[in-house]
């Protein structure tokens, strides 16, 4: 039985329940009245009493259908206004399992039915925007083994057939499209140990000044190699946090600079309170983020920097990475960019 029709049979229930009691009522208190009336003036009461029951009783019959009759029509309407946003609301769930992730609904009527409409479209929206995320994945990751895979190919055969020699330079080039394919196993990786690790904290107090001047001098060498400027205030300051991940995180985020400073560029690495957090904040100088895809630069598989060489830009994973242990740990991320400058950064509770 629909929903239509229960409401519609309980509406009838009352109402008949209602509409029933009235008439009893009526009937009753009516000929009391009517035979205290007669007494008191000694009046002849029983053939008048049954004219009078048997008119009251046809117009309580009346009036009870009449009164149901309305009650039926208002309960119908009343009940298809409930029913007819929750009908398009099923019908939108249903085109959403179907894959028609642009389906949107207007409940209208009531506010808690259109709290519900607005939570359907949100929920279609984003899963539209990760299906649109799967589907860059998948394309990704084939773009990204095919090329090396292919240069592979090619060379080890060229070899093979003596068409190349065997020099140092073709070791070389061959072992840089396997550390392509490294970088992106690794990073894949990363993230499948990431989701098993996030339910299992292990937090415990931490100095993010002192680990992020840690990072930092661990990553010298490399800025150096780039001619890259690194500047760092890190002034001791204590979160609650679990280390192996905060360690990732912040990896993460110089990585992110290292990859898109300019050769002779610099980077900026400022840890500061922030309402009522610790934030660490990375900038460095380079090509602006677009606004298009400034907002996604922390979902998984994004990669908004298209006209950016394979070289520099990476899976999509690093920032979401970044993102993910923020979360675990009540915290946030961010991102600005103008004037040639890019920040990103992360926030831990103090």
């Amino acid at each position: 039985m629909t929903l239509f029709w229960r409401l519609l049979g309980i509406s009838l229930l009352v109402v008949a329940v209602a509409v029933g009691v009235t008439a009893l009522t009526i009937g009753r208190v009516a000929d009391l009245i009517f035979a205290d009336l007669m007494m008191k003036f000694h009046i002849e009461t029983e053939g008048l009493r049954r004219l009078f029951v048997a008119s009251l009783a046809r117009s309580l019959l009346v009036t009870s259908l009449v009164a149901g009759a309305v009650g039926v029509l208002l309960s119908a309407v009343l009940v298809r206004a409930v029913t007819r946003p929750v009908r398009r609301m099923r019908d939108l769930a249903g085109r959403i399992a179907a894959g028609d992730y642009a389906a949107r609904v207007d409940a209208g009527g009531a506010a808690e039915l259109a709290h519900l409409a607005a939570s359907l479209n949100r929920m279609a929206e984003s899963l539209g925007r990760l299906e649109g995320l799967r589907k860059d994945l998948v394309a990704n990751v084939a773009h990204e083994l095919r090329t090396p895979l292919t240069n592979l190919r090619g060379y080890l055969e060229a070899v093979r057939d003596g068409l190349t020699p065997a020099s140092a330079e073709t070791i070389g080039m061959l072992h840089d499209e396997v550390m392509r394919l490294v970088r992106l196993v690794d990073a894949l990786h990363d993230l499948s140990r990431l989701d098993a690790v996030l339910p299992q904290l292990h937090a415990a107090p931490l100095d993010l000044g002192a680990l992020t001047e840690r990072l930092v001098a661990l990553r010298r060498s490399e800025f150096a190699a780039r001619e890259v400027t690194v500047r760092v205030a890190a002034p001791a300051v204590q979160v609650t946090a679990d280390a192996d991940l905060v360690s990732q995180a912040l990896g993460n985020l110089l990585d992110n600079a290292l990859k898109y400073t300019p050769r002779a560029g610099d980077v900026a690495v400022e840890v500061a309170p922030d309402d009522g957090m610790v934030r660490v904040a990375v900038s460095n100088s380079g090509e602006d983020i677009s606004a298009a895809d400034l907002p996604f630069i922390f979902e998984r598989f994004y990669r908004g920097e298209k006209s950016r060489s394979r070289e520099s830009g990476g899976a999509g994973i690093g920032l979401a990475i970044v993102q993910e242990v923020a979360r675990a740990h009540g915290g946030r991320t961010g991102a600005s960019t103008g004037g040639g400058r890019t920040t990103v950064w992360i926030a831990l509770p103090r």
